[in-house]
């Protein structure tokens, strides 16, 4: 099953380089590593209960089961960024969206991921 601490440890080393990347006006890359913290802080907290997911159709069923609405949404936009990214990579703004909602959602699991 997942490594609570493991999955931890990588969802803060991608944050670290999304930020950087956002501050290097690097969008295509926050919407690559956007969607990989959110995957990996979704198996952190599912590593706390021995599961682990290896599609993402698993992770947003366990999100939706277990984070609430308001989180959810943060999750959806950072998820589906990633598209929007890929193909218009100069999106400053899209990109700026991906960090605020990031924000959002690290704030709520910050309380329950310790």
């Amino acid at each position: 099953m997942g490594d609570f601490n493991k999955h931890l440890e990588l969802a803060r080393e991608k944050l670290k380089a999304t930020f950087d990347a956002f501050h290097k006006k690097q969008s295509t890359v926050v919407g690559d590593l956007g969607t990989k913290v959110v995957e990996q802080l979704v198996e952190a907290d599912a590593a706390r209960n021995n599961e682990h997911f290896g599609d993402h159709q698993s992770r947003h069923e366990y999100a939706n089961k277990n984070f609430t609405p308001e989180v959810n949404k943060a999750m959806r936009k950072v998820w589906f960024a990633y598209g929007d990214l890929g193909y218009d990579g100069v999106n400053g703004k899209r990109a700026r969206e991906v960090i605020d909602n990031l924000k959002i959602i690290i704030e709520f699991l910050r309380k329950g991921l310790r």
